[in-house]
């Protein structure tokens, strides 16, 4: 029998490839493997519906659509799925709003392998 990390697969969804690139680096760093990307929310739709993540990083500002939107549409249809949401706006409304629409972590950018790192144990206390 394989043993299968509950906080996979993982989903990050940005425009921007350099920072998709690095988060993947980083989360590849912290031992997971099955880590998926997209652009934009309409191309993570049929992501989301074929692989099932268990944490979705999203960012706040995607050309496509709000995060806010985003998460409303992901706590709806997969309700178990963890959603952290990212943004380089992280003044106090904009983290309080994540938290209050049912985001489980936030991430300000730019971030690094530590506080990705204590998100993703956070996660793990969840589970």
């Amino acid at each position: 029998m394989e043993f299968v990390r509950p906080l996979e697969p993982i989903l990050i969804i940005d425009d921007v490839k350099e920072i998709r690139d690095y988060l993947n680096q980083i989360l590849t760093e912290l031992g997971f493997e099955d880590i998926l990307e997209s652009a934009d929310f309409s191309s993570a739709k049929p992501v989301m519906d074929k692989k099932s993540p268990s944490v979705i990083f999203v960012d706040v500002d995607l050309p496509d659509s709000d995060g806010t939107d985003i998460l409303d549409y992901i706590n709806t249809t997969y309700p178990h799925t963890h959603v952290v949401m990212c943004s380089g706006h992280n003044n106090l409304e904009n983290v309080q709003n994540t938290w209050e629409l049912g985001a489980k972590g936030f991430i300000a950018k730019p971030f690094n392998a530590k506080k990705v790192d204590t998100v993703m144990k956070r996660l793990e206390l969840i589970e």
